[in-house]
C-alpha cells in the first residue's frame, strides 16, 4: 500500500503546472517538480529523500546534456557517503535539530504532541546513526528499524531504546527514555568524530596565537575581578572564555581546558589561580608549535616596530 513517488526538473515556470496527485484503487501517486537546486541539495544530503537521487530510474530524458547533470549529482552524492568527516558533520547537524525538539518537548505534556515529537527525534536521530554508518535508509521508514539493527556500528541500547519510546505509555517515560537515546547517539558520534579529527586535523597555532590575542581580554576581566571580589562578574567572565575554549579545543582537537569547575564565589582566589595555569599552558602549547606571541610593554615600542 506505499506511495508512489515521481518527479520531473521543469525547464520552464509553465512547466510545474504538470504537479499532479492522486489516487488510483487505493494508492496515492505523487508527481510533483524538482528544482536542479533542490536536486542538488539531495546531493549534499540536505533532505531527508536521499533515495530520489539515489535509488531512482530515469523515465525520460529530453537531452543528453541533463542526463550528464544528473548523473553528475548522483556521483556526487556518492563521494559525499564516502566521506567519512563530511557524513558525520551531517550526523551532527541531525543531532542538533534533535535537540532543539527536546527542549520543546520538556515543556509539553500533552500526550499526542509529545509522542508526535518523539516520532520526529527517533527518525532524526535514526537518520544521523546512518550517517554517521555513511549509509542512508534507502528502503526509507518503512524498513528502518530493520536496517537499524544490521547496521555495522550503531549507539549503546540503540535499538532497544528505539523500541521502548515506541511502546512509552506514560510522558515522564518517554522524556527519559528520549533523553537517554539521545545522550547515547551523542556520546557515539562525538567518540566517531574524535577519532577521525585526531587522523586528519592539523593544528594552525598561528589561528591559536590570533585567538589568544582576542581571548587575554577575558583572562584580564577574570583577574580584575577576582581581586576585587565582584563573583558575578568572574562567573559571567569565566564563562565567556570557558566558551571560547571549549570552541577552539572542538575545532583543532585539543585537550579540554577546564576553567569553570574550579569557581567558587566563597573562593575567588582559587578560580584566578586556575585561569593562571590555563592561561599559561595555552601560551606553552602556541609557543611549542614554533609561534611566538607578540607584545609591547608600552605604546611607543608598538609605534617603533609597526
Amino acid at each position: 500500500m506505499s506511495d508512489v513517488d515521481f518527479y520531473y526538473i521543469p525547464k520552464t515556470e509553465r512547466a510545474s503546472e504538470l504537479c499532479k496527485s492522486f489516487i488510483v484503487e487505493g494508492i496515492g501517486y505523487d508527481l510533483f517538480p524538482m528544482t536542479w537546486e533542490r536536486v542538488a541539495g539531495l546531493a549534499e544530503l540536505e533532505e531527508s529523500i536521499t533515495p530520489c537521487l539515489a535509488n531512482v530510474k530515469i523515465l525520460y530524458c529530453n537531452q543528453e546534456e541533463d542526463r550528464i547533470r544528473f548523473e553528475g549529482l548522483q556521483h556526487r552524492l556518492k563521494s559525499n557517503l564516502n566521506n567519512k568527516l563530511f557524513m558525520l558533520e551531517k550526523a551532527l547537524d541531525r543531532l542538533e535539530t534533535v535537540m532543539d525538539e527536546y527542549r520543546v518537548m520538556l515543556f509539553e505534556e500533552d500526550i499526542c504532541l509529545l509522542r508526535t515529537i518523539a516520532g520526529k527525534i527517533i527518525m532524526l536521530l535514526s537518520e544521523a546513526v546512518a550517517y554517521a554508518n555513511q549509509a542512508y535508509f534507502s528502503r526509507g521508514l518503512k524498513k528502518q528499524l530493520e536496517d537499524l539493527k544490521n547496521m555495522e556500528s550503531v549507539p549503546q541500547d540503540y535499538v532497544l531504546l528505539y523500541e521502548k519510546i515506541i511502546k512509552a505509555k506514560s510522558e515522564q517515560e518517554m522524556k527519559q527514555v528520549c533523553y537517554q537515546i539521545i545522550k547515547n547517539t551523542k556520546t557515539f558520534i562525538d567518540g566517531m568524530v574524535k577519532i577521525q579529527e585526531t587522523h586528519s586535523q592539523t593544528i594552525n597555532y598561528n589561528d591559536l596565537a590570533e585567538f589568544y590575542k582576542e581571548a587575554i581580554s577575558a583572562w584580564n576581566k577574570i583577574s580584575v575581578t577576582c581581586q576585587s571580589g565582584d563573583a558575578v562578574l568572574a562567573y559571567i567572565s569565566g564563562a565567556c572564555l570557558q566558551n571560547e575554549l571549549n570552541s577552539i579545543s572542538r575545532e583543532y582537537n585539543l585537550k579540554k581546558f577546564d576553567l569553570m569547575s574550579s569557581y567558587n564565589a566563597d573562593n575567588l582566589k582559587l578560580f584566578n589561580e586556575n585561569a593562571i595555569v590555563i592561561q599559561d599552558s595555552f601560551v606553552e602549547l602556541i609557543e611549542k608549535g614554533g609561534v611566538i606571541i607578540t607584545e609591547y610593554k608600552s605604546v611607543e615600542d608598538f609605534i617603533k616596530f609597526n
